[in-house]
């Protein structure tokens, strides 16, 4: 009996490693220990992260490494959301209504303060020079010359959680929508440009709120994330697509307890959530069905942006900053559902690189797969893979520590496919 529970646990180990080796959400080193509420990428590699004690983050390296860039707006307080229009024009918004904008990719941020003093819960970057704030107190603020000037107009008395808009083309402007836990305001464009507030019965039970809530981008179905509190803390996900009338609650598949605090839609397919206790679920297929990805953290997970379907920061409690450059893939068969059609090797990412790099490729099929890596003169320097592998999306990681600078080539070779990249190493 002594001998079977000493092979159970050790099992129960080396599952818990394997799951922890093959997490695609890498998590990095913020700097800090306090907690991060909000981020936004502006490309692939860059990303901003701001949170309680002043801080914001700033990484240009796909968050190899983190500078704290708040000293010259000396403010110790809580920064609650950020919100970038494009890649240069953005605003931050804390307590005590403080209200910070950029016109240059966060080189220098130029200050800006909404009356009374409120906690400025989320902020919506629309145009260079159009900014909405949402107030805990109910109120939005509203600029059309970079905080120059602003009106204000209390649309709730529950407090403004999130604001957003809908990604896709329109024929007569866009709508702007404010999430509060318990209902949705929308401000139509057709004049006069008043703000309309619904209750969204999904959220009315006992300890019940809803958090944050985003249109995909280029078009599809909105999603509001967040939780029903009636019987157990039961994650809750809305959809409401082009057609509806109304917010549906879907069938989420997520069997954990606890609260999601955000959503990303990078495309009208795939969609991310993230909430308490490490919790981030994907879904491949427009909010369909969710699975649940690997992540190598219990701390909550109170933000993620997705830049691509990709590319991913995600932020939480304690400087918690956790990147993935594939999806979240596990790299041990996880193919979202669905197997895919065609063998493929994916450039690597980051490239150039130092000291590693992460090399993705796709198998239909359970093949023997050879992947190595050869220098300019055709000698094999690595071999990351050799072995049988299922059907599945993977991605294995390359560490050139000790290698020197230039140019190298990684081969995949499944079956009868063979397949040549180029990589850089750039020390």
């Amino acid at each position: 009996m002594k001998t079977l529970f000493r092979i159970l646990l050790m099992t129960i180990f080396t599952l818990a490693n394997v799951n922890t080796l093959n997490a695609q959400w890498i998590l990095q080193n913020s700097g800090v220990n306090a907690t991060l509420s909000d981020v936004v990428m502006l490309d692939t590699v860059t990303a901003i992260a701001v949170g309680r004690n002043g801080s914001i983050l700033e990484t240009t390296n796909a968050g190899e490494s983190w500078l704290d860039v708040s000293l010259p707006l000396s403010y110790g307080g809580q920064w609650n959301a950020i919100s970038f229009f494009d890649s240069v024009n953005g605003v931050i918004v804390g307590d005590n209504g403080t209200v910070f904008t950029t016109p240059n990719r966060g080189k220098s941020w130029l200050w800006h303060y909404i009356p009374g003093g409120q906690k400025c819960l989320s902020a919506l970057h629309v145009g260079p020079n159009s900014v909405y704030v949402g107030a805990d107190s109910g109120w939005v603020y509203n600029t059309s010359d970079t905080g120059r000037t602003w009106t204000a107009e209390k649309i709730s008395t529950w407090p403004i959680r999130s604001l957003f808009v809908y990604h896709g083309p329109t024929f007569i402007g866009v709508s702007k929508y404010a999430l509060t836990p318990y209902s949705l305001c929308t401000q139509y464009v057709i004049p006069p440009p008043s703000w309309n507030e619904k209750i969204l019965p999904n959220f009315q039970g006992l300890g019940s709120a809803a958090f944050d809530a985003e249109f995909c981008n280029g078009g599809g179905a909105g999603f509001i994330v967040g939780v029903q509190g009636d019987l157990r803390s039961a994650p809750t996900i809305l959809r409401k697509s082009m057609f509806d009338t109304v917010w549906h609650e879907v069938s989420t598949g997520i069997l954990r307890d606890g609260t999601l605090f955000n959503v990303s839609t990078p495309s009208a397919n795939v969609i991310y959530v993230c909430g308490g206790n490490g919790m981030i679920y994907k879904s491949s297929n427009g909010g369909d069905t969710w699975l649940d990805q690997t992540v190598p953290t219990a701390r909550n997970v109170n933000a993620i942006f997705f830049y691509d379907e990709k590319h991913g920061f995600a932020v939480g409690d304690s400087g918690l900053i956790l990147y993935t450059s594939n999806g979240g893939l596990t790299g041990v068969g996880d193919w979202e559902g669905f197997p895919p059609t065609n063998f493929m090797l994916e450039q690597n990412y980051p490239n150039p690189f130092n000291p590693s790099t992460n090399i993705s490729f796709n198998l239909p099929s359970r093949s023997f797969v050879s992947l190595k890596v050869f220098d300019v003169l055709g000698k094999e320097v690595a071999s990351i893979v050799s072995e049988i592998l299922s059907a599945g999306n993977y991605s294995r990681q390359w560490n050139a520590a000790g290698m020197p600078s230039g140019v190298y080539f990684y081969r995949l070779q499944a079956g009868s496919y063979i397949e040549t990249k180029k990589l850089v190493l750039l020390r």
